[in-house]
């Protein structure tokens, strides 16, 4: 496997190992002479080059580029095995990229959608933008295949420069987890220089309190703490804080909301790096809102979105074009239904504003909609979540508000006046698409389910330089500690679809390399004298199970890593299909678990028709039972 040293040396900027030069003799004790004896006080339990702290997308890539530049690596991870993957897993994959000659023109735009807010700084969005220019290179050295697959993709095509947006992926597909998935095996390869360890959260950052230099992690596993030494550098990609709701209400002055994917997100890295001193910004970003309604199970959104128009089911199911209307707390409308936001964006008098949201918001809609698919999730004839409550049903109009606690006559009210808006094909409110402006039936039953605002993600986090560095808040780097991916991301107005991917690569690639320069500021000889290092170290293994006559196991990939199912054949046909391990997401999966095994057995095919909603689930299903099958001929 090719070095990436070649690929970055004519890239990163110039400075970047400013780290490494620190001026002053260096002592046993692990800092510049003078600074203490901080190293030897610590009683440390593991020793590396490089602690990353986070695998999502951009902690894999900052453990593989540290690595390729010749560090001893741990990948601190805070979900189970299986569960590990945070927004990287769930999102759509699709990785930002502009071609070479295109890179003045795309820096222009980044500045371009910066508006008027200062950050981030021009050099940031340079070397994010040469970065995305070789992200692809950096994949093809490491054995990938990434494919081109949508140019022109800038969402705001009013705004100058969106057509020199391009995505791609590692196979060509989006949604599939596969980019994620083959970062992983690239760990998997890398297995000598990187340690994985799971159900191991990072807790606090150890800093020398005089250098001021980050030395290592205290990280938890079965409910006891290790002092894990970095002896080169730290990086946090933990991700943002979309999953604690006492963060949303601070920094985003909203009582609540909630995730689409990931659910470890609760802003982990954010507050290791505030206890260190580290600046912040861009803490109110956060890629939404979505209005949906929230599975109370697992405290997150049943699908990405349901209102507007997308060309792609998987971003909105597009419910909201129909007989159907949002309504906030006084019953009346509150926005155009007919329009997707970009990532919460919404046109308002002239600039991008994130839609505003009154809560507690509801989706009201009549016996015609109640006919046309919400979520994929949801019963086919919503007998379900009629029974749970989840969905409300009123004879009248009045008797629902009556139920939902609106004001008396707000929705009759509402309802009339849009009916009239429809009937003269001029939403004067909120100027909802003339093709979409769709009446309520004027008779009973009517129906209405809460929805919540959703984020994609959050963005904000430790200030990052151009070198991958946190800042601190008197704004200078913190030594030795370094960030990537969706902490602290570089986004601070308005969000490029595809870009929190695509940084994850840029600044995983930055990070990587600077962290794992040897410093010339800290004792680079062992502190463990001679004491056995604790090791969680994650090592792959094929699981084994137990097999009878005419029974097979097959293997199939999905979003949450491997789908195992055993096939139990009667004669030639296909008996039984048994699942014995999958990780895929609850509640948007179980369709495909209940339909698909039970498809392949009515039709003795392994092609059947894909849950919409669950296409990833559902192929790897079949991709599991076809390997089974081949085990048997």
């Amino acid at each position: 496997m090719k070095k990436m040293s070649c690929i970055l040396g004519g890239i990163l900027l110039a400075g970047m190992l400013i780290a490494a030069c620190a001026s002053g003799a260096v002592s046993a004790s692990g800092g510049r002479s003078g600074s203490g004896n901080f190293l030897s006080t610590v009683a440390w339990d593991a020793e590396y080059d490089v602690v990353v702290v986070g695998y999502g997308m951009s902690g894999a890539v900052t453990a593989i580029q540290a690595a390729e530049s010749g560090a001893k690596v741990l990948l601190l991870e805070k979900a189970a095995q299986g569960q590990e993957g945070g927004n990287s897993r769930v999102a759509g994959n699709g990785m930002l990229y502009v071609d070479p000659e295109d890179r003045d023109g795309a820096i222009d735009y980044f500045k371009r959608i910066r508006g008027k807010y200062t950050t981030p700084e021009d050099d940031v969005i340079a070397a994010f933008t040469d970065m995305i220019i070789s992200n692809r290179d950096w994949a093809k050295a490491l054995g990938g295949n990434p494919v081109s697959m949508n140019r022109g993709i800038g969402e705001f095509r009013d705004i100058e420069g969106w057509d020199l947006m391009n995505a791609w992926s590692i196979d060509g597909i989006i949604w599939n987890a596969g980019t994620y998935k083959w970062l992983q095996s690239v760990i998997d390869e890398h297995s000598s220089s990187i340690d994985v360890w799971f159900s191991a959260p990072g807790k606090e950052l150890i800093q020398d309190p005089q250098t001021k230099i980050i030395h290592g992690v205290l990280a938890e596993v079965d409910g006891k703490q290790y002092r894990i030494r970095a002896k080169n550098g730290v990086v946090l990609c933990t991700g943002g804080f979309e999953n604690n709701q006492q963060m949303i209400q601070d920094f985003y002055q909203m009582p609540y909301a909630y995730s689409k994917g990931a659910l470890y997100n609760t802003g982990d890295g954010i507050k290791m790096a505030w206890a260190v001193g580290a600046d912040l910004w861009h803490m109110g970003n956060i890629a939404g809102p979505d209005l949906n309604a929230i599975d109370k199970r697992i405290g997150r959104s049943y699908g990405y979105a349901i209102q507007g128009q997308n060309p792609m089911r998987a971003m909105s199911t597009q419910f909201t074009l129909n007989s159907a209307i949002f309504v906030g707390p006084d019953g009346t409308r509150f926005v155009d239904e007919s329009v997707m936001p970009g990532h919460g964006f919404i046109n308002y008098h002239g600039m991008k504003l994130r839609m505003p949201v009154p809560l507690p918001a509801y989706c009201v809609f009549d016996s015609a909609a109640f006919n046309i698919p919400i979520y994929d999730a949801w019963s086919d004839d919503k007998s379900k979540e009629l029974a749970e409550g989840i969905i409300i049903q009123a004879n009248t109009l009045d008797e629902l508000a009556r139920k939902l606690g609106l004001p008396a006559g707000s929705l009759a009210s509402t309802v009339a006046q849009y009916n009239q808006f429809c009937a003269g094909g001029n939403d004067i409110h909120f100027g909802r698409n003339k093709d979409h402006l769709v009446p309520l039936s004027s008779t009973g039953p009517y129906y209405a389910f809460e929805v919540a605002p959703t984020f994609t993600n959050t963005q904000g986090g430790p200030r990052r330089d151009a070198q991958g560095r946190i800042v601190g808040i008197n704004g200078e780097p913190i030594p030795h500690l370094y960030s990537a991916g969706e902490l602290g991301s570089i986004w601070g107005d308005i969000y490029q679809g595809a870009g929190n991917l695509a940084e994850c690569f840029a600044f995983g690639r930055i990070s990587g390399t600077n962290a794992a320069a040897v410093k010339n500021d800290v004792f680079q000889d062992s502190v463990l004298r001679g004491k056995t290092p604790v090791n969680f170290k994650y090592i792959k293994t094929t699981p084994s199970y137990t097999t009878g006559p005419n029974e097979y196991i097959g293997v199939g990939s999905g979003i949450g890593g491997e789908l195992i199912v055993k096939v139990t054949l009667d004669g030639t046909r296909i008996g039984s299909i048994q699942m014995l391990k999958i990780n895929e997401s609850v509640g948007i999966s179980d369709k495909a678990v209940e339909r698909i095994p039970a498809a392949i057995i009515r039709s003795q095919s392994t092609t059947v028709d894909v849950v919409t909603g669950a296409t990833t689930t559902s192929r790897a299903i079949m991709a599991a039972v076809e390997d089974a099958l081949s085990k048997a001929r």
